[in-house]
């Protein structure tokens, strides 16, 4: 559990430090700005999931067991109380809501092609369908510590 909070905080200070580091920048136009901060910020989580996958998955190769990395990441999670976890929509959909404040958990999301992949594929003559699916985007996530059942 102690592992898991040290893990969370280092994340949090990541996620703070590139928001710091991207405010910082000036002499671009508004809508460059906003559209570079999120960038930023979405590489940061990246980096952040990477390095907690990494993480988990060296420990639990050191304890010999295998699994993809999202098992990892869920029994991660799930060792902190977050049991079940669903997008927004399908919370507010079952009638809950995400209370005020809280951030969502990232899983990797299910994976499709990059824009390097459909260039390759639109070069050698094969429609985007049949692009290498080749890049796993961030799925953003709350869990059942993070909602409330609506009135």
């Amino acid at each position: 559990m102690q592992n898991a909070e040290n893990t969370l905080a280092k994340i949090k200070e990541e996620r703070e430090a590139a928001q710091a580091e991207t405010s910082t920048e000036t002499a671009k136009p508004e809508a460059t700005k906003m559209l570079t901060e999120k960038q930023a910020i979405a590489r940061a989580q990246r980096q952040a999931l990477k390095d907690l996958c990494n993480t988990l998955q060296a420990a639990a190769k050191a304890a010999g067991i295998e699994q993809k990395p999202n098992e990892l990441l869920r029994e991660f999670y799930a060792s902190a109380g977050h049991t079940e976890l669903k997008t927004f929509d399908q919370w507010k959909e079952a009638g809950f809501f995400v209370r005020k404040g809280e951030k969502a958990i990232l899983l990797w999301g299910h994976p499709k092609p990059s824009r390097q992949a459909k260039e390759a594929a639109k070069q050698a003559g094969k429609p985007e369908e049949e692009a290498e699916n080749d890049f796993y985007p961030l799925a953003y996530l709350f869990s059942n510590k993070q909602v409330a059942r609506r009135q």
